[in-house]
């Protein structure tokens, strides 16, 4: 029978090793965001498309939804993209066999008069940049996750805009257009985007 005294630093052990794990998971999680490959050109290096497909995927995993947003408890993470095809095409190879929260995903080509049916999250891109004040409200409304990759995106009503800053990708964030989404974004997602807009 072992006594108190020799299971306490096996104890001791076994929960140094779980907040070391825990500890080393978080790092590498903050250090995925916060230190992405520099942008190649043509090269080994990942293009800016591919980065910032990579980190429309990455988002999904910090940011709630209300229920509401979703038809079913099985309905699937619908990415619709607006002017941005090559971005889309990268985000279908990023995001095929993968689900979110048990949810299947599935990337759309949008075009504006259809850009908000059934999406859950919105990217639109420079090209349809016109666009974005006369959809943000109404993406809003529907609780959609609206990102954008050009400049002055927050002040049209984008929640996450992603931009190039000394040759990587990063993003700034939002926070009244989440609010007025009814969208919650977690601690580690606002931890290390470049900038976040309070209201």
């Amino acid at each position: 029978m072992l006594t108190r005294t020799s299971t306490q630093p096996a104890l001791r052990r076994v929960v140094e090793v779980s907040l070391l794990a825990c500890l080393t998971a978080c790092m590498l999680v903050i250090g995925a965001w916060s230190t992405p490959a520099p942008l190649g050109d043509g090269g080994a290096s990942p293009s800016a498309t591919s980065v910032k497909a990579a980190f429309v995927y990455r988002f999904l995993a910090f940011v709630e939804w209300p229920e509401q947003a979703f038809a079913s408890a099985d309905a699937p993470m619908v990415i619709g993209v607006l002017g941005a095809d090559a971005l889309a095409h990268e985000l279908e190879e990023v995001v095929a066999n993968r689900r979110i929260d048990e949810r299947a995903i599935e990337v759309r080509r949008v075009d504006v008069a259809h850009a908000l049916d059934g999406v859950n999250v919105l990217y639109v891109g420079e090209q349809a940049s016109s666009a974005l004040t006369g959809l943000a409200a109404r993406a809003a409304r529907a609780s959609v996750l609206v990102v954008s990759d050009f400049a002055d995106a927050l002040d049209e009503g984008s929640v996450i805009n992603l931009l190039v800053v000394d040759n990587r990708v990063r993003f700034e964030v939002s926070l009244e257009a989440a609010t007025r989404s009814a969208l919650r974004l977690s601690s580690r997602l606002l931890g290390v985007a470049y900038r976040v807009r309070a209201p």
